[in-house]
């Protein structure tokens, strides 16, 4: 028979013969370990016993309470608690490292600081055994009761000496008890006898214990009897622990498949993680060589296909690079030809662009003359007031100074865009230094509106200078308002004949007499007439002669309180002195709010804000501050030079 079919027929016998038991859904256990005995010399194992003992539980699934040195108190309440808990648990388990001791048939634990002074103490300085069985007998499965506790114990040898009944014969280890139902019993050593403490951390029982507990596929019955196959070895014949077992069914304390249990779920798998992984955790099975041979023709066969991978990978590779390479050399051939083609007509434009260049440098060099020209002349001509006229077109000098200028920067610069800009129309403030301003940011603004070109950065550069140089005529188109007249390319202010006086409007009138109040505010009142003067809902705006000078009128806008109405008595043009006035008084009979008229197409209902009307655009504002048949036509100024204007226009 081959090795492999060995393996097969093992694998098909564990799966008869080694199913393992469904793990109980509660596993507890109270494991204890007395050393420090008060009253007799210490042990060395036992509190190591019990550390090693309880971490080997917890790796099989046990819930473990683990105490050490007890005293009688301490013993009974672990026991009590233990009783509690092993109440619905499927298996239960109780281990005792320490010294222990039969009396008249009866086995005890002893506490750490028990004192045996005569035969009377024992029932009183010691645990006995039958509490314990009461409390693993509370568990409804499997219940273990495994004692290290046969160690010799001084205390007996001078018990026995003062004895002072004759049927006082204490004995050495403890009595034999049978197991009762459901319960499997584990000494460390026959009873009667002495189990050895050990030179090692732990007692020869214990290490053993520990040692087989964690081994998968072990029936409880099974397992203590190699734990008593281990000690009888390693004491030399002197200790052989007693095992007593009365179970109708199987208990395994670890759950883990046995080798030939894992070995029959891999055997057809082509997986070398998982063979790894059997000879790492089964790594003395004696299936562990034919598994090694398993894994060397797995390994011989993936490399026979790597190297099959490689060789194609490879081979494909070096055609992809072949084709790039062709693929380069045809564009780069084809990059030759197209060059050759055209470098006759990159020669001819870089020869115009070289000539472009040299007149652009050329036309600078002139312009840099005609602004030094242009100082000079500024510095020798006095400086027209600002705030009664606008600069008209200056005219650039037209002979050259022969010195070339230094380019311009700083506050030298910010003076000749001033200036420039005032050239063509454009600027009517001060030529000084100062950058930004509003009056030289609404010009810069409006010499880009009018120029018809990109708005520009409100930064003061060499690029803005060189585009208002570039404009040889006037560009901002000059405006004057109402109370100025054009002379000689300027706005100056209007003036009239002795006698007149300029009104709202522009216009030139003899003034009325100054209207007059009386003092008695019930005269204010007008009497009740067929006529009355005209009504606005909305107050009309100064200048656009909705008003004439000393007309009263009536503007029904709300702002006056209950039973009042607001009085305007026009004034005349600014200048005059003769000003606006407004007053509430109280509502005269017969005065009432006049009809809506008929909305002109396209009208807005409201004034729009500041800033929000081009400069030059008019548009039609229809909020009653204009007489009847009329309608308030605004034009947009740009907020600094150039203020906006109304006036009142027919409806249609």
């Amino acid at each position: 028979m081959t090795r492999t079919a060995f393996a097969a027929v093992l694998a098909g016998l564990s799966l008869m013969l080694f199913a393992p038991v469904a793990q109980a859904e509660s596993r507890v256990a109270l494991v204890i370990g007395n050393s420090a005995y008060q009253n007799t010399p210490a042990l060395a194992n036992p509190g190591n016993d019990a550390d090693d003992m309880a971490a080997a539980l917890k790796r099989v699934g046990f819930t473990v309470h683990l105490e050490h040195n007890l005293d009688k108190r301490g013993m009974e309440r672990a026991t009590a608690q233990f009783a509690r808990e092993a109440r619905d648990a499927d298996a239960a388990l109780f281990y005792y490292a320490g010294h222990g001791l039969q009396h008249r048939g009866l086995n005890y634990l002893m506490p750490t600081d028990a004192k045996l002074d005569d035969e009377f103490s024992v029932n009183f300085e010691m645990t006995r055994l039958e509490d314990v069985l009461q409390s693993l007998d509370q568990a409804r499965g499997v219940k273990i009761l495994v004692l290290d506790a046969c160690r010799r114990n001084p205390l007996v040898d001078r018990l026995a000496g003062k004895a002072t009944t004759r049927d006082f014969a204490p004995t050495r280890g403890l009595a034999r008890l049978d197991a009762t139902r459901g319960m499997v019993v584990a000494y460390s050593t026959q009873p009667d006898q002495v189990a050895v403490d050990g030179a090692g951390r732990n007692s020869p029982f214990t290490a053993a214990l520990v040692r087989e507990i964690s081994e998968p596929g072990l029936e409880i019955g099974t397992l203590f009897r190699r734990v008593a196959a281990d000690v009888n070895h390693a004491t030399g014949g002197r200790q052989l622990p007693e095992l007593s077992v009365s179970l109708l069914g199987e208990f395994y304390f670890s759950s883990a498949d046995s080798d030939v249990q894992a070995w029959a779920k891999v055997r057809a798998s082509q997986d070398r993680g998982k063979l790894r992984d059997f000879l790492d955790r089964y790594p003395s099975s004696p299936l562990v060589l034919d598994i090694g041979e398993r894994l060397e023709a797995i390994e011989r066969t993936e490399k026979a296909r790597l190297d099959r991978e490689r060789a194609e990978t490879e081979r494909l590779e070096r055609e992809r690079l072949a084709r790039e390479q062709a693929e380069r050399d045809r564009r780069d051939q084809a990059e030759r030809e197209r060059l050759g083609r055209e470098r006759p007509e990159r020669e001819r434009v870089a020869r115009e662009q070289a000539e472009q260049k040299q007149r652009e440098q050329a036309e600078r060099d002139r312009l840099a003359s005609a602004q030094v020209s242009q100082q000079i002349i500024d510095q020798a001509a006095p400086t027209a007031p600002a705030d009664k006229t606008q600069t008209a077109m200056l005219t650039p000098p037209s002979a050259p100074l022969p010195a070339a200028p230094r380019p311009l920067a700083g506050g030298a610069l910010v003076q000749e865009i001033k200036k420039e800009l005032r050239r063509v129309g454009c600027y009517g403030g001060p030529i000084d230094e100062k950058w930004p301003t509003s009056e030289a940011m609404a010009a810069a603004k409006k010499f880009a509106t009018y120029a018809t070109l990109p708005t520009p950065k409100m930064e003061p550069t060499i690029e803005l200078l060189d585009a208002i140089r570039g404009k040889s005529e006037r560009v901002c188109p000059l405006e004057c308002d109402s109370h100025q007249v054009e002379k000689d390319g300027r706005c100056i202010a209007k003036s009239c004949p002795k006698g007149l006086n300029i009104d709202d409007n522009g216009n030139c009138t003899r003034p009325p007499k100054a209207p007059t109040r009386p003092a008695d505010a019930s005269l204010s009142q007008p009497e009740p007439s067929s006529t009355h003067p005209r009504v606005f809902t909305a107050e009309p705006p100064r200048g656009s002669g909705a008003i004439n000078h000393g007309e009263n009128v009536y503007v029904d806008d709300g702002s006056c309180g209950n039973g009042q109405i607001k009085e305007i008595i026009g004034g005349q043009g600014r200048g005059s002195g003769v000003h606006r006035q407004e007053m509430c008084v109280a509502r005269p009979p017969g005065v009432s709010r006049p009809a809506e008229q008929a909305p002109v197409a396209g009208a807005l209902r409201q004034e729009p804000a500041a800033g929000s009307i081009r400069t030059g655009a008019k548009v039609l504002v229809d909020d009653g501050a204009c007489p009847r048949g009329k309608i308030k036509e605004v034009t947009g100024g740009d907020m600094a030079s150039i203020p906006r204007l109304h006036r009142c226009v027919a409806r249609n």
